[in-house]
C-alpha cells in the first residue's frame, strides 16, 4: 500500500465482532466498510506506525469520525486512524510508491 490509495475497512483488528468494550467511543468495529485514503503522519519516517509489531498505515476517513460514528481519533493528522493492512483493502490506487 502507497500514500494516496484509496481505501475500504474490512476487518478491525483481524475481527468483524468486536472484543468487550468499556467505551463505544472505542468501538472501531462501527467504521466496516467505510473508506479513505493513505496518509503520511508529519511526525513518522515512514508511511507504516513505528509503534506497532503488525504493519500499520495512516487513514483518513471520507466521513468525520467523531460526527458520523461518535469515534475518537487521536492522531497528528485529523479524522484518522492507524489501520492494520491486514484489515484494509484498496479499490483505487494514486500517489508515489513508498518504500516499505
Amino acid at each position: 500500500m502507497k500514500i494516496g490509495d484509496r481505501v475500504r475497512v474490512i476487518l478491525i483488528n483481524g475481527t468483524i465482532i468486536p472484543k468487550r468494550l468499556e467505551d463505544n467511543a472505542e468501538n472501531y468495529w462501527k467504521i466496516i466498510g467505510e473508506t479513505g485514503t493513505i496518509q503520511q503522519d508529519p511526525s513518522e519516517k515512514s508511511i507504516r506506525a513505528h509503534f506497532s509489531q503488525q504493519p500499520r498505515v495512516l487513514v483518513r476517513f471520507d466521513k468525520d469520525l467523531m460526527m458520523t460514528f461518535g469515534l475518537y481519533s487521536h492522531n497528528n493528522l485529523e479524522n484518522s486512524l492507524w489501520i492494520l493492512e491486514s484489515d484494509l483493502e484498496a479499490f483505487e490506487t494514486t500517489g508515489d510508491m513508498v518504500p516499505s
